[in-house]
């Protein structure tokens, strides 16, 4: 799902930096410390003054080691104030976690250092650009489906599809879909995460930019249960005050029963109390909460899209940032499922895109594995949910070839039917 806080990330241009996050739990002193820093240095860097955006990133850097936003601001700004040994450290750095930066920042660098320091990053972007995995698709969704974000699938195997522009739920039968939830006919806007439960499927709703008819702040965001065979909408929980700095955006049930929401917009998790949403979780840390999987024996865990993974506790309520292994980013994950005692995370805010196997033991990540990368049919891998054959996905939503309400950006031309992949375990 593409959020606003992907495009606040960059430094500027979207093509400077791929939005990405740390490579080590940080605590919240040394995060604004360095959030404080970097907004300095963005700040000097409008003004165009290079020499002190350079100096605020590494200070911003210093609290937040191995950041990959950072290491690709301080490569670029590097080479374009001169210091071309420190912009192929920056980048050997930035490679170094299995990322390629955008195509400006590489431009920057080449000019600033030699052939062969050149040549050399140059294989390593390549190797980090590679494709990884099984090309396997189990189903699709047609053309008249536009931003399909998120899928389920019912006792019986049939598949459902979420959609942003379409703006409905759809059953698939055969080869064709079958809208069953109008969101015009409720005012629900886009819908987003699903899962089903006890016979019913719930599902996430909100607007957003790409939302037909959307107005900033206008609407409702929350959650609403259906029934899958007629379409009927059995509940409804919503947020009060709009959809001005919330959005529901995933979900997930517990092994008891318990329904948790993240907001995307909000910061905070959500539960359904009665008829109410209430806040489970909230943390000032928090940026722009995504994906919620539970692991039996180890709890629930929190895709931060731009910070990371956080441990919830549900008994004590202490919420805990995770430290990846070295070499590794967690940050840009959208969508995050449990599947046989592991997390597999759909990390869209890299390049480039891929899905993560996360093993977790006592409460602590032990090893990150890349299962999945920049396969030819993704065009922004979103959301997806663990079945019998292994771990199903979204693997091409389009999100950036939307505009304003749903609008095909200006030489964009979004393909189709969308594909469902599938990863076997």
């Amino acid at each position: 799902m593409k959020k606003p806080l992907a495009m606040a990330l960059c430094l500027v241009m979207s093509s400077l930096v791929t939005p990405s996050g740390p490579c080590r739990a940080e605590d919240q002193a040394a995060f604004k410390a360095g959030q404080a820093a970097r907004a300095r240095g963005v700040d000097a860097f409008r003004a165009g003054d290079l020499d002190t955006a350079l100096a605020a990133m590494e200070e911003a850097l210093t609290h937040r080691p191995g950041h990959p936003l950072l290491l690709g601001n301080v490569a670029y700004l590097a080479a374009a104030t001169g210091d071309g040994g420190r912009a192929y450290e920056a980048a050997q750095a930035y490679a170094a976690l299995g990322l390629v930066p955008g195509a400006e920042i590489q431009a920057k660098i080449k000019q600033a250092i030699t052939p062969d320091a050149w040549r050399r990053l140059e294989a390593m972007f390549a190797r980090n650009d590679k494709k990884i995995g099984m090309f396997e698709i189990s189903a699709s969704f047609n053309r008249e489906l536009q931003l399909v974000e998120g899928i389920a699938e019912d006792d019986e195997g049939t598949l459902y599809a979420a959609t942003v522009v379409s703006g409905g739920i759809y059953r698939r039968d055969g080869w064709n879909a079958v809208q069953i939830v109008d969101a015009k006919d409720h005012e629900f806007g886009s819908f987003f995460g699903m899962t089903f439960h006890d016979g019913a499927l719930y599902a996430t709703f909100a607007r957003v930019e790409q939302t037909p008819g959307y107005v900033q702040g206008e609407g409702q965001t929350g959650l609403a249960k259906i029934d899958p065979k007629t379409g009927d909408i059995l509940k409804v929980w919503t947020l009060p005050d709009g959809t001005d700095g919330q959005q529901i955006a995933d979900l997930t049930i517990t092994a008891t029963g318990t329904i948790l929401l993240s907001d995307a917009q909000g910061g905070k998790v959500y539960r359904v109390a009665g008829d109410t949403l209430e806040v489970a979780f909230s943390d000032a840390g928090f940026m722009s909460p995504q994906g919620i999987a539970e692991l039996p024996g180890n709890g629930l865990f929190l895709a931060d899209y731009g910070r990371g993974i956080w441990h919830l506790d549900e008994k004590s309520g202490a919420i805990t940032l995770m430290e990846p292994p070295a070499n590794t980013t967690l940050l840009g994950i959208d969508g995050l499922i449990a599947h046989k005692g592991r997390l597999y995370a759909i990390q869209n805010g890299v390049n480039p895109h891929r899905i993560i196997r996360i093993t977790v033991a006592d409460q602590a990540i032990s090893a990150v594995e890349i299962v999945a990368q920049n396969l030819e049919p993704w065009k922004e891998p979103t959301l997806g949910f663990s079945s019998e054959s292994g771990v199903l996905y979204v693997a091409a939503s389009q999100w950036p070839k939307y505009g304003e309400w749903g609008a095909i950006r200006q030489g964009a031309a979004p393909s189709a039917p969308t594909p469902i992949m599938l990863i076997r375990d």
